[in-house]
């Protein structure tokens, strides 16, 4: 047999060895024996077949506090239907194959029996092999690490990392052991204490720079766009820009190309926590789900305590992501979802950008002001059905690979829809009054492409980074800003510029800070808290960190 030397032949051979470990014990069975079998690799299959679907939408393998966001698959299931193949098939052929062989082969089988008197030395044999398992199953776990399994298991690390060391079943059963380790426990006195004492002495300083204030007492709107990648911004197919609008935008804002997305179990969810929170989401759960009542420290709860009203607005199930809970935890006052819109065209997820857009400016101008204004889109959502109102690039989709086309033709229809959106501000005298923010919520799932100028490639640092464009009050000339930023920043960025102080705790940093070492980058985001020495290190301490404060909502215990 060969050992493995690495990860991911570690993941192969735990893969097979744990499921010879779970057929094991129907070596002893005395009846049914075929059927148990039959039915214990249907489940296994099952289980694979969950794991390639859930993998191939949210890029991650579903965990036991995911089966609480259960609920939410039906919302899904247009996207979720498109990603199945027809030789998923391929999971179950071998247990059909057996089902409808399986008489012959017993037949077969109990002669032999009969006519050797096998049955004692079968029994031997089955020892035999059940101990041969057993001892293969240990020696390959333990070049991996049996210390490195019990970390997996108390820190909660993702379940994909955990299958390159340890197979698909490994990486559940880890999981399980890790969920029933984390309801069973709670934070010590003394561990909070360390949670408290990191805070006081981490929690950076927040230097006045050149455009604190800059947009004191303004109307604040936020408009988180569905799968907009950074890759499309100033990009033509076909001599035709493909976001016209946001293209303007940049010009007349301070633009962020090249801002990092920072995602959990949550997906989409957390994009909203990260920006109105400045929290890090949990890797393992959907931090809106499991924890959406915690007491969150938050810009509406912020913004509120200083006159302002918060109201966030999306055209979908307000139960999806558990989002009228956790909104509301957030703070804001009112969440305007699907039944507070009129019934109108359906585009992917849910109302079309267009009308979602357009009542939403309504809802924003009779708002007692200042206000704080949180819009989120869904017509860009996966998965990217075209309709007539979204020809606007005239492009022949079959000339693209898998939802390429699509995307580009619902990208650019989100991007005249936030055309008529800024008109409509204009036209109530609120686009010049207003400090205005839009960006991605996570680039778009696609597969390799170039079109016209772009050349996307989803293994590269594309794949991380989404857009974001600041525009001050009365702005008319904007500035281009490289390499800086993730949605962390989001929050403290807004309250630099609308000059309000907080003694919150923030992960994130002003975008406009005059500290050349508020900054350090790390390979797929930014550090706040340099002071912890090299990036990885301080990167780990803050996740963990923030990681504590949500799961056992020490919010109100930290200090002020």
């Amino acid at each position: 047999m060969i050992w493995p030397t690495n990860q991911y032949q570690s993941g192969i051979i735990l893969g097979f060895l744990s499921v010879a470990v779970i057929l094991s014990p129907l070596y002893f069975a005395h009846k049914r024996k075929n059927r148990l079998t039959i039915l214990l690799a249907f489940l296994i299959s099952i289980l694979i077949l969950i794991d390639t679907i859930y993998y191939s939408y949210f890029t991650s393998l579903p965990t036991v506090e995911s089966l609480s966001s259960l609920s939410q698959t039906k919302d899904v299931g247009p996207a979720i239907g498109s990603l199945l193949r027809w030789w998923f098939i391929l999971y179950f052929i071998d247990i059909v194959l057996i089902a409808f062989f399986l008489k012959p082969i017993t037949s077969f089988f109990n002669k032999i029996k009969d006519r050797h008197n096998f049955t004692k030395q079968g029994n031997k044999a089955s020892w035999i092999v059940t101990i041969l398992i057993l001892v293969a199953f240990w020696l390959a776990l333990v070049p991996m690490g049996l210390i490195k399994l019990t970390d997996i298991i108390n820190k909660g690390y993702d379940t994909v990392s955990t299958t390159q060391y340890y197979g698909l079943l490994g990486a559940h059963a880890a999981d399980i052991a890790r969920f029933i380790e984390q309801e069973t426990t709670s934070l010590s006195t003394s561990q909070q204490k360390t949670v408290i004492d990191w805070v006081k002495k981490n929690q950076p300083s927040r230097e006045i720079n050149d455009f604190t204030g800059i947009a004191k007492g303004r109307n604040v709107i936020i408009i988180q766009v569905e799968s907009l990648g950074g890759f499309v911004i100033n990009q033509k197919i076909n001599n035709t820009e493909i976001t016209p609008n946001l293209n303007q935008l940049a010009k007349t804002s301070q633009f962020f190309p090249n801002d990092h997305f920072i995602l959990g179990a949550g997906h989409t969810s957390d994009t909203d926590l990260v920006a109105n929170s400045s929290y890090f989401p949990i890797s393992d759960a959907a931090t809106f789900v499991r924890y959406g009542r915690d007491d969150f420290t938050s810009l509406p709860k912020v913004l509120i305590g200083n006159s302002y009203s918060a109201n966030a607005y999306h055209g979908f199930n307000r139960n999806f992501w558990n989002r009228d809970i956790a909104l509301s935890a957030l703070g804001y006052q009112e969440f305007y979802a699907a039944d507070n819109y009129p019934k109108g065209t359906k585009l992917n997820m849910g109302l079309s950008d267009g009308e979602f857009l357009s009542k939403t400016a309504d809802y924003i101008k009779d708002q007692p002001k200042p206000s704080l204004s949180y819009a989120i889109t869904l017509s860009s959502h996966v998965p990217f059905s075209t309709g007539n109102q979204t020809k606007g690039l005239n492009i022949k989709i079959n000339d693209y690979p898998y939802l390429v086309g699509d995307y580009l033709e619902v990208i650019n229809y989100t991007d005249r829809m936030l055309g008529d959106f800024f008109a409509k501000l204009k036209s109530y005298g609120l686009y010049d009054d207003s400090l205005i923010l839009v960006y991605g919520d996570h680039t778009p799932v696609l597969p390799a492409f170039t079109a016209g100028e772009i050349k996307y490639d989803p293994t590269s640092v594309q794949e991380k980074e989404v857009p974001l464009f600041i525009k001050l009050p009365n702005e008319t000339v904007g500035k281009t800003y490289a390499n800086k930023g993730t949605h962390l920043d989001i929050m403290p960025t807004v309250l630099d510029l609308l000059g309000i102080k907080t003694s919150q705790l923030m992960f994130g940093q002003s975008l406009f800070t005059n500290n050349p070492k508020a900054f350090q980058t790390c390979p797929d985001q930014l550090s706040t808290f340099a002071s912890l020495g090299d990036c990885k290190t301080a990167l780990a301490a803050e996740k963990n960190i923030s990681k504590k404060i949500i799961r056992y909502n020490l919010f109100n215990n930290l200090p002020k």
